[in-house]
């Protein structure tokens, strides 16, 4: 993400490192792997890489979320396959383009963190850069796998020291998240990052710290893990946004590429329709729209994203309050989850520029725990509408099947051609 000199001297070193084994025999000059990642050089090349990957690759979490959860409707016929996800059920099998597309895109940035991780240790490097980059590496391990255990039922977690890795359940998987991410904020708690790191390697707008905290407020709630949620989350400065950086030539935002150049799909306009009347998050996200999609779904546009260089938050500061209502709520705490679900309630801007001015709630309009997590499920969709959230909250706030095409996707065909040990698809 950095366009600094690193990033142009060394981008030919990442290529060798993340695109596959036929650079060896174009290109024979070029650093073998081995010599890449014993060089401090190759080594940073790489960490700026991997958040290049990851931010390339956000679209396919968001739009098997919202196509998942019924709120985003294909425009041209020749989607197809993010038609299959609209329609849902059987429709959706294990060649469909998103299906391998999310997994691949996930798996490439983890094993580009496992080099990290693996290898940063055996390399001369500054104390502060080391810690920089080994909790660099944690976090982007951490975030996609998380990302993709609320895709697929199961996963496999480390796959770098096996050609055949074996899956892990949704808890096993949870758990080793949330362990990535307390590593890497010890890391950095132990020995902060160096001017280097943050300056030459960390992504323009990225913030290790709050992310990583943000991240294991996420992963602890989705687990069930309430105080773990509500401790992570009280660290994390509101103050503050973390992003992925992108301009027009060296880095595009691939939501930008799909949404309002290339015009893939649209939201549909019932969400807009289904809004509490003055929440100012509608027009943040969307504008009414007049056309129809492929399957007649009367659809709106796309405020977000309209620029090459739109920034993605990698969370949002009203993510956070929100982690606290839930948890609050979860443990029969209402009053505390009232006063956090009234600060994005009443918010009328935050330091993403997402502001609902809705009036505050009381603890008559919700006064029991059911109450609350209604209350809590419908902010969270309209604050956090693209931000591939929705999926798993649909689930775990006991949503009816109905209102999602599928509860999981079936495991890509390709990795089960390669790997005796994925699971059977879920039914649906």
């Amino acid at each position: 993400m950095k366009t600094n000199k690193l990033l142009t001297l060394l981008c030919s070193a990442f290529l060798l490192l993340t695109a596959g084994c036929e650079l060896d025999q174009l290109n024979p000059n070029a650093p073998t792997e081995a010599q890449v990642l014993a060089s401090p050089e190759g080594i940073k090349a790489l960490a700026v890489g991997m958040q290049a990957q990851y931010g390339e690759g956000v679209n396919e979490m968001v739009e098997v979320s919202n196509f998942l959860t019924r709120w985003y409707a294909t425009m041209p016929a020749s989607v197809l396959g993010l038609r299959e996800l609209e329609t849902g059920g059987s429709d959706v099998q294990g060649f469909n383009g998103t299906v391998n597309n999310m997994w691949s895109t996930h798996y490439r940035t983890i094993k580009t963190a496992e080099d990290l991780i693996t290898n940063v240790p055996k390399v001369p490097l500054v104390d502060g850069t080391r810690s920089g980059l080994i909790a660099l590496g944690k976090l982007f391990k951490a975030m996609s796998i998380g990302e993709l255990i609320e895709c697929y039922e199961q996963v496999p977690i480390e796959i770098t020291t096996s050609l055949t890795p074996t899956f892990v359940n949704r808890t096993a998987a949870l758990d080793y998240v949330i362990s990535l991410l307390e590593q890497a904020q010890q890391d950095i708690t132990a020995t902060p990052p160096s001017a280097d790191f943050n300056s030459n390697i960390l992504g323009i707008g990225f913030d290790l710290t709050n992310t990583i905290r943000a991240m294991l407020a996420r992963y602890a709630l989705i687990k069930g893990d309430n105080d773990k949620a509500l401790t992570a989350a009280n660290g994390v400065d509101l103050t503050k946004t973390s992003s992925m950086f992108y301009n027009s030539s060296t880095s595009r935002n691939p939501l930008y590429l799909i949404t309002i150049q290339l015009v893939y799909y649209r939201p549909v306009s019932s969400w807009r329709l289904s809004a509490e009347a003055g929440d100012g998050r509608v027009a943040y996200w969307v504008s009414p729209g007049t056309a129809n999609s492929f399957h007649n779904k009367p659809v709106d546009d796309f405020n977000q994203f309209k620029t090459d260089n739109a920034k993605f938050y990698v969370y949002l500061p009203g993510e956070i309050s929100l982690i606290k209502a839930e948890a609050y709520a979860r443990k029969n705490d209402l009053a505390n989850a009232l006063t956090e679900l009234n600060k994005v309630r009443t918010k009328t801007t935050d330091p993403a520029g997402i502001g609902a001015g809705l009036t505050a709630k009381t603890a008559g309009d919700l006064p029991n725990q059911q109450a609350a997590l209604d209350e809590i499920f419908t902010q969270r969709q309209y604050e956090l509408f693209i931000s591939g959230l929705l999926l798993g909250d649909s689930r775990r706030f006991g949503k009816p099947q109905s209102d999602r095409t599928r509860n999981w996707l079936p495991f890509p065909d390709n990795e089960r051609l390669s790997n005796p040990n994925t699971p059977a698809d879920p039914a649906f």
